[in-house]
Parts: C-alpha cells; structure tokens; sequence
C-alpha cells in the first residue's frame, strides 16, 4: 500500500512540476511567438505574465506596444494595463505554430498616434491608422472575439517638431465572431464577424491654431448598420465674427454646433477607414446650428476661387458620399455680415429649419438622375417660407445648372427693417405683404426668374446716412410707389427678370440677389430703383 502511495505521489509531483515547466517555458517564449509574424508592424512586449494552464488563460500586465517600421504615414504607441487571453487552445499553442483564442480583451490602454506630416496629412491616415493596428494585433493567430475597454488616446504630427492636435477617452470595442482569414475594410477590426460594437467619447481636434473640432460621443453597431455622433461642435477659440474682424481678407468664417447626427441603412462599401466612404439609406441630422459671418470691411482674397452651386457643394465632399435621403430638423443657420465701414454684424436667420434631401451623391463618377430639396424655415423668425429645388446631376454637360421654387408666407413688411439694416437708405413703415412667390432657373453665370410679390399698406420714409428723416423724398417717393400691389389692383405687377450671378459668391447669394432684384422690378417706382441700386458697390457687385 505504502509503495502505491509512494507511486501517486512521485506521479502528481511529476504531475505539477510538468505544469510547473510548461507553465515556465511558455513564460520564456511567450514575447517571440507573439512577435513571431514577419510582416507584423508593431511588437507586444509585456512585464508580467500569469500562465493558468488548466483554465486555457494567459494574462498580460504592463503592455507596451512599438511600431516596428519606420516609413509609415501614421503610427501608434503606448501601454496597455492587462491583456487577457480566455479560451486559450493550450495543446495547440504547446505544440502548433498558431495561436487559437476564444477571448482577447485589452484593458485601459492608452494610445499615441503620430502622424508623419512629410508624408501624408490627409485626415484619413488617422483612422485607418488605427483600422491597421488592430488588423495587426487580431491576425496573429485565431482569435475568436476581441474587447477593447476604456481606452484612450493622443493625436500628435510630426514635422520639424512633435505637436499634439487631439485626443479622445472611454474607447470601447467588443468584436464577436471573428474570420480572420476574410478581410473586410470598413470595420474598425478589418474581418467578418458576427457582430461590433464600437465608441468613444470627447475626441478633440485642433484644426489649426484658432480652431477646434470636438465630438461629445460616437457610437456604431454593426447589426443595426448605424453611426451615431452626438455633439458635434466646430468652434473658434473666441469666436468668429472675432476671427473675421481681426483678419486679412473677407472670407467667410463659419461655426458648427450639432447634437446628433445619425447614419442608418449603412452598405457594406462604406468604410471610415483609410478611405473614407459612406454609402447609406438614411442621413439625419438633428438640431443644427451654423453661423457663417463674413466682414465687407476687408479685401476679398486675390486668388478667391470660383464657389460652386448645389451639385458643386456636393462634390466638394472629400469622400465618396452616397444616401438615399438626407433628413434635418430642428436647426437654424445664421448668415451675419458686417458691412462696409460698420463695426457691428447684421444677420440672416433661418430658424425652424427642417429639410429633406434625396438622392445625395458626392462622387461624379455615380451621380446619375436628380437631387431633390425640400427646405422649410422661418426667415427670421416672422416668416415662413419653404423652398424646393431641382438639381440635375451633369452627365454630357459641364456646366451646373438648378431648378428652384420658393414662396414666403404672409408678413408685415416692416419686419424687413431688420433685416435691410444698413443694405439700404430707406425705413418700411407700413406694410403687408400678402404673397410672395419666385421660381429660378439658374446656371453658372445667371438665372431666369419669374415672381409674384402681393402687398398692400406700403410706406416708407428716406434716410440719411445719419438715418436722419428726409420727409421731402420721403413723401415724394411714397406718391410714386404704389402703395399696393394686389391681383384686383389695375397696376396689378408680376415680374420676369434675369439677374447676373457673382461667381466668387454662393447659391444663396444669388437666390437672395434675385429675390431683391424681383421686388424692385416690381414695389418701387423709377426713382426708389435709383436709390436703391445706388447701394451696390462700384466693382460689378463683387462685394456684394
């Protein structure tokens, strides 16, 4: 019996002190089998280690991840506080060449993203960056799922220095059902799965010195096919009417507040990934706030471009962008102008804004039939108004080219004060207006209009540049006025007009021009048309 006893004993101490060695050795190769893959681009190397051999698990402490090549346009650094492998194929890690791992799960790790300015600064080379990282560390054996917990990271370039422009917090990725011997590029992990789940929060980017881009959280789920950004916010550090004044030349300067925005219906060619696509069924965007302000004081640039039209703006997209429908609600956007030999901003609003717009592509290549919009806002907050226009997308032609109608709901007409400021010498007393209506068929160098303005009650009074009243003019202007313009009046008067578009100034520009072109043709006598236009500026209307 003793001998049987001496027998079990020696074997379980055989037995332990097996486990003991594997255990030992697997601690010693760990680092080169994990390292082991030649064309790997970044090397795990770790503190600690603690090897559960009858559990199938393997845990990292204290990770440091290098990049091993040199010659790349962006790339990462940093630690990791415990990687833990679950589910670990013992018997095939002991005695096979690859890694099979049910679970690999990294734990707070902090990233330092480089990007080399000499040769690439498109933005782009951030995320697929990242997309190639990932790549990097899943491919080195089967690994079945991946989870990433609270990460974070710091963006910096280098040039002739090293500078930080962003950073980001609470990164989270849980990858389930890993192939990863079937590519896929526009997963954050580049395989088919089963299904991802990804986020972060308060990524920041530093666009240049005054600006900055700040996203509040980002959320995608690969079964629901969806992108979530909330609280998207570009920003300058004081503000842009600040900006506009102190500058050089007369640009326009615009800030950004967005509180959602939501892709649905995502294809499988989209990619935020190296190259950047989105192909999608639905785009909304939710409570929209822009502001663009431009200051008239300052010269306009030498080399100032030639601004396009609707598709153009499409197109000036800096990645492929194909949706079916693009969906905004609850916004305002703010047009504010200083203008010439004026210190204080006077705005355009269009609040309550709501659109819909269908067939959105940025790609010339796949545009085909028409882009639809649909727009409704309040001007101001006093009157409604809704617009809808016709884009056709070029196929055998070069020039763009829109369809527009428009109409304005019932107003009193000296709300308009508010808005004509200083753009004029006159001051609306009175007025209705009843109806107003213009359709526009517009190309790159002019547009075809036709409009219906109704008002009734129309007085006004003349001002000097000290806005004093000149009651003479004031009243001579007024008996040549009509005071109304009504379908039963006998000088009932509808317009037809063209009007010549400025092509270093936007669509908006020349919508807003031919509306005021139409209501001079037909509310002012001769003499209020003379009055009027002696507000343009002697330079063709290039600053207008």
């Amino acid at each position: 019996m003793k001998k049987i006893l001496w027998v079990l004993g020696i074997l379980i101490l055989l037995g332990f002190s097996s486990i003991f060695l594997v255990e030992m050795w697997l601690v010693k190769t760990l680092p080169e089998r994990m390292n082991a893959k030649e064309d790997r681009s970044y090397d795990i190397l770790f503190e600690d280690v603690n090897v559960q051999l009858f559990r199938g698990s393997i845990e990292l402490r204290d990770i440091a991840l290098h990049p091993v090549k040199d010659s790349m346009a962006s790339t990462i650094s940093g630690t990791v506080k415990s990687a833990r492998l679950d589910g670990l194929n013992m018997f095939g890690f002991i005695f096979g060449d690859i890694l099979d791992i049910g679970e690999l799960k990294f734990e707070s790790p902090s990233f330092i993203l480089v990007r080399n300015d000499s040769i690439s600064k498109k933005p782009a080379d951030v995320s697929k960056a990242f997309q190639d990282f990932f790549g990097d560390i899943v491919s080195r054996g089967v690994i079945h799922n991946f989870i990433l917990n609270d990460g974070s990271g710091e963006f910096y370039t280098q040039s002739d220095s090293l500078r930080k422009f962003g950073s980001f917090d609470s990164f989270n990725i849980s990858a389930i059902n890993l192939e990863t011997d079937s590519v896929r590029l526009n997963y954050a992990i580049p395989f088919n799965l089963e299904s991802l789940h990804s986020g972060l929060k308060n990524l920041v980017i530093n666009i240049d010195e005054e600006q900055t881009f700040t996203l509040g959280e980002l959320n995608y789920d690969s079964k629901a096919d969806s992108f979530d950004f909330f609280d998207l916010r570009l920003a300058y550090d004081d503000s842009n009417i600040a900006v506009a004044k102190r500058s050089d030349f007369q640009e326009d300067y615009i800030e950004i507040d967005l509180k959602h925005l939501k892709i649905e219906k995502i294809n499988a060619r989209s990619s935020i990934y190296g190259n950047w696509a989105i192909v999608a069924g639905l785009m909304t965007i939710d409570s929209l706030i822009l502001h663009d302000v431009r200051n008239k004081n300052k010269p306009r640039p030498y080399d100032e471009p030639e601004k396009p039209m609707f598709e153009g703006m499409v197109e000036l997209i800096p990645f492929p962008l194909e949706v079916d429908t693009v969906q905004v609600v609850n916004s305002r956007i703010t047009y504010s102008e200083i203008s010439e030999g004026k210190s204080v901003a006077g705005s355009l609003g269009f609040e309550q804004l709501s659109a819909l717009i269908t067939n959105v592509i940025s790609l010339d290549s796949l545009q085909t039939g028409e882009m639809l919009i649909h727009g409704e806002a309040v001007l101001n907050g006093f009157a409604p108004m809704r617009m809808d226009v016709t884009v056709p997308y070029r196929v055998n032609s070069s020039e763009e080219k829109f369809h527009l109608e428009a109409s304005v709901d019932p107003f009193d007409l000296p709300s308009l004060n508010s808005i004509l400021g200083d753009l004029v010498s006159v001051n609306i007393n009175t007025g209705r207006m009843r109806k107003l209506e213009i359709t526009m068929d517009a190309n790159r160098y002019n547009s075809s209009n036709s409009m219906i303005f109704q008002y009734s009650d129309l007085k006004l009074e003349l001002r000097d540049e000290e806005k004093n009243k000149k009651k003479m003019m004031s009243m001579l202007s007024n008996i040549l006025i009509s005071s109304s313009n009504l379908p039963e009046n006998r000088n009932y008067r509808t317009a037809a007009f063209q009007t010549e578009r400025n092509i270093y100034r936007g669509t908006f520009n020349l919508i807003w021009a031919s509306l005021r072109e139409g209501i001079l043709e037909i509310a002012p006598g001769d003499l209020m048309q003379l009055i009027l236009k002696e507000q343009d500026p002697p330079d063709s209307g290039k600053r207008r």
